[in-house]
């Protein structure tokens, strides 16, 4: 009897104009996230590939250069060299960080001190659930209203109109016959968010990104179910069809609306953000009074390192720049250090507490996975940090003993290659995050059961 609603159902279904009105609107949604995370993953796909063809002719020339004679170390430190960001591993899944945070920056040697470009402080919840218009968004954002006006009158119309009682007399166990209603109304929307959840894994980086494509169509599903596991305990209490979409819309409300924008306001208090302003002041700070005792400084530095002074020669500019930058980098470090722990804070905060709205824990999920969360962007930051000092050490004792490069000093040269994380890393913050969302699905599912049994179903069933 069961199998014969579920098919009965779909007929239906198939036959409301306005369901159909809603697959082609979800649809067209689908493929504009699509398509609008596509363009800024190609954009950015080409800026990698302008800079790694711009370096590889760079250090062609170099070589051929060095081949030949020797070179002033200053005129290649002030070239600099490109720190890159590969590409995600699923760009189109979620645009995450990569349109607030850059994927590049240029090291020069005489400009270490200064702050990194950072265009956004922090990836809160507000900023993730109000960015741009990708396929997170429509996920997040459109998925649930979509599930919801498909699923939202379930049981509570029947109710109202007095039909429940006769549906229930055929003999139908009461959360059987809501469930397969449920699923049946449930599936084309659930079927086109798996869909086009395969087609962003299908323009992700080639190799190693199975794992994460399915883990993403787990999170997406997950999402989608708790969604319709809420309808379904809704449909449970409800009286009427009205007040089933009412407690339901207004849950979207809170869950998806006010739940992030608390969670935001409470990290950003107990772990307020130093001001970017503060960190550029201490730099000028800085740098103002280092340039005033820039002789005094460098005198210093060959003092403690007599290693590196040149014999009988006069300390040139550069010499004293680069003593002058050390200075204002250790007057700088803790206002950094300050700014990069109270990030961290919250962002791990926002990871704690981001089963209160399970459209924090999906998109935290989907960010992970594609490959342009936080913690990959910080991670990208904090190897540029490190190579900066190995810029540093490598062409600083070089211009204090004016020493030329060489040939044999190609191979030496200072190069950006970054590392990805461990897998473990990201696909622990996935399944838990996951695990949440099943969790509460789970609940919501026994609630309703319980509230079903045919004890207590008698009253609500007037």
């Amino acid at each position: 009897m069961t199998s014969h609603l579920f098919k009965l159902e779909l007929r239906l279904l198939a036959r409301e104009r306005v369901a159909w009105v809603m697959l082609v609107l979800f649809a067209a949604a689908l493929g504009y996230g699509l398509w609008n995370g596509g363009r800024l993953a190609g954009q950015q796909r080409e800026i990698a590939v302008a800079i790694s063809k711009d370096k590889e002719s760079f250090h062609a020339q170099l070589r051929e250069y060095l081949g030949r004679q020797s070179l002033d170390p200053k005129a290649v430190a002030g070239q600099g060299t490109m720190a890159v960001l590969p590409p995600a591993p699923l760009p189109l899944l979620a645009t995450g960080q990569s349109d607030l945070s850059p994927g590049h920056e240029s090291v020069v040697l005489w400009k270490l001190a200064a702050p990194a470009d950072t265009r956004s402080e922090l990836e809160n919840p507000s900023h993730l659930l109000a960015g741009r218009f990708d396929f997170a968004f429509v996920l997040v954002w459109l998925f649930p209203l979509f599930l919801l006006a498909m699923v939202y009158d379930l049981m509570a119309g029947d109710r109202e109109s007095g039909t429940l009682r006769l549906a229930l007399a055929q003999g139908v166990a009461p959360m059987q016959w809501l469930l397969r209603r449920a699923l049946a109304r449930a599936l084309p929307i659930l079927a086109l968010a798996a869909l086009a959840t395969l087609v962003a894994g299908m323009f992700g980086s080639p190799g190693g990104t199975t794992l994460r494509l399915t883990l993403a169509l787990a999170v997406v599903l997950a999402y989608g179910l708790f969604w319709v596991a809420l309808a379904v305990a809704v449909n449970v209490v409800a009286r009427s069809a009205a007040s089933a979409a009412t407690s339901l819309g207004a849950a979207w409300v809170l869950l998806v609306l006010v739940a992030p924008t608390l969670l935001n306001v409470s990290v950003e208090t107990l772990y307020p953000t130093p001001s970017r302003p503060e960190l550029v002041a201490a730099g000028r700070k800085a740098s103002g009074e280092a340039e005033k005792r820039g002789g005094d400084l460098l005198n210093s530095f060959y003092r403690d390192h007599p290693e590196l002074a040149p014999p009988g020669q006069q300390a040139d500019f550069a010499a004293q720049h680069l003593t002058v930058q050390g200075e204002v980098g250790r007057a700088v470090e803790p206002v950094r250090q300050k700014f990069d722990a109270q990030l961290a804070q919250q962002q791990t905060a926002v990871g704690r507490w981001r089963f209160v709205s399970p459209a924090i824990a999906a998109h935290e999920a989907l960010t992970d996975l594609a490959g342009t969360g936080y913690w990959r962007y910080r991670a990208f930051r904090e190897q540029v940090n490190a190579f900066k000092q190995t810029v540093a050490d490598f062409y600083t004792p070089k211009i204090h003993r004016r020493e030329p490069l060489t040939m044999a000093d190609y191979e030496r040269l200072p190069r950006f290659s970054f590392r990805e994380e461990p897998a473990g890393d990201w696909l622990e913050r996935a399944a838990v995050g996951l695990a949440g969302m099943l969790v509460l699905t789970g609940a919501l599912g026994l609630w309703a059961w319980r509230r079903l049994r045919p004890s207590r179903l008698e009253p609500l069933s007037n």
